[in-house]
């Protein structure tokens, strides 16, 4: 692997760590809160949010979305349930308590992300996603072959 991977993968660990300093603030992990914030773009959506449509967004194994789901659920911020359409599979919704946790940690992520960003002018930053962006669909195209 070349520079490029290990530096990408230090970001990501130095950014989830940082996302786990803020949300633990407010009882949640770093993954947990960004599932939750997946709910919480998605709610309006006609469609039901299954546990099948959190997995192939998040690309994690189902054990894995599993087990925060059950932890989520334990907390209160979120309830699953049978479809009524097809038994088999399982709805997500959000609670009111999780709506509130989300924006208190949105307000406080946006103050941090302002910060970590200001290195960046607007052209650079935009570039930065575009080319990660560029990345994350091939490897996502060149995966599933």
């Amino acid at each position: 692997m070349n520079r490029l991977f290990y530096l990408i993968k230090k970001a990501n660990g130095l950014l989830l760590q940082h996302l786990n300093d803020i949300c633990i603030n407010h009882g949640l992990t770093g993954k947990q809160f960004l599932l939750l914030r997946f709910f919480y773009q998605n709610q309006d959506q006609k469609e039901h949010i299954l546990q099948t449509k959190i997995q192939n967004n998040f690309r994690l194994r189902r054990s894995t979305i599993t087990s925060v789901l059950q932890t989520l659920e334990k907390k209160g911020m979120i309830v699953r349930k049978t479809d009524e359409t097809d038994q088999r599979k399982k709805v997500v919704i959000m609670t009111d308590q999780a709506k509130d946790i989300i924006e208190r940690i949105e307000q406080d992520a946006k103050k941090s992300d302002d910060m970590l960003l200001s290195i960046f002018s607007d052209e650079e930053y935009n570039s930065l996603v575009d080319m990660l962006d560029r990345i994350c669909e091939n490897l996502v195209k060149n995966t599933n072959k």
